[in-house]
């Protein structure tokens, strides 16, 4: 019997730097029939400086590591960007669901993100640049602070030839990049609106990110969401992170809009 609540030790195999604040952490595998798919998560801990959630954001199909993108914003992801390679992180999960990525199997696929939240759909992403003739068109929206906060820059080139990538800085200090929010691209780009989506961001960014698809003429459901909430059981059980009648940490964390769309506080600040 499987227990949900299992802390499994992990050896950090690589530790790369990534923006001014993160690092991405290659980590040995939980157990050794570990999988996952794109949009689920593991809780990461150390003892002493306690547990919090974290998207699994390398390739599902890998099947010797696991790799997450961990920002400094507290103690405990503070505590684990000292981290070096060969010293141990906890990690239990995964735990969720995932985006549907069957369902987007010959067709055009919009992904759009926000900061660090590009980290849920990296997965996607890096299933586009291994199986390119897998979708039809697959476009990404990415949209950042600026230079020094975007993520996994080394990989631009390999994205590129898989996928169309725009990206929109608040602001740019070159012009290599549009200058603006994310929700600018839909003006310069032009999207198929029978497209699925894929959308990870703050709260705020939803917002108008969804205004902005439903008056393209995107159809709620085919828009999935991977929602950013406090969860801190994983298990549906502490309740800080229900929206409505459901719980971001077990019924979540991607909801299609056309669930969403008719409860009110899933768009409110955590």
């Amino acid at each position: 019997m499987i227990n949900d609540y299992q802390t499994h030790n992990c050896k950090i195999l690589k530790v790369e730097s990534e923006s001014s604040d993160s690092k991405i952490f290659t980590l040995s595998l939980p157990y050794k029939d570990f999988s996952f798919e794109a949009g689920q998560y593991v809780m990461a801990s150390l003892p002493g400086f306690g547990e919090a959630p974290f998207s699994i954001n390398s390739y599902f199909n890998e099947k010797k590591f696991i790799q997450l993108t961990i920002r400094k914003v507290g103690v405990l992801t503070s505590e684990i960007n000292k981290k070096k390679k060969g010293d141990i992180i906890g990690i239990r999960g995964p735990y969720g669901n995932s985006f549907p990525i069957g369902i987007a199997k010959g067709k055009n696929v919009l992904i759009v993100a926000g900061g660090i939240a590009i980290e849920p759909v990296r997965p996607i992403i890096l299933d586009a640049v291994n199986n390119p003739q897998k979708y039809k068109k697959v476009f990404i929206f990415y949209g950042c602070r600026d230079e020094s906060a975007m993520l996994y820059v080394k990989e631009y080139p390999s994205w590129k030839k898989a996928c169309d990538l725009n990206v929109a800085l608040d602001n740019p200090k070159s012009k290599k990049y549009i200058k603006g929010p994310v929700t600018i691209l839909f003006d310069v780009v032009n999207i198929p609106t029978d497209s699925i989506a894929y959308v990870c961001g703050p709260p705020i960014m939803y917002k108008f990110v969804l205004a902005k698809m439903l008056e393209k003429g995107f159809r709620p459901e085919n828009i999935f969401i991977s929602l950013e909430r406090h969860m801190d059981c994983a298990q549906g059980v502490c309740q800080h992170c229900a929206i409505g009648t459901k719980y971001v940490c077990k019924d979540g964390p991607v909801f299609s809009y056309a669930e969403l769309k008719d409860f009110k506080t899933w768009l409110s600040p955590i």
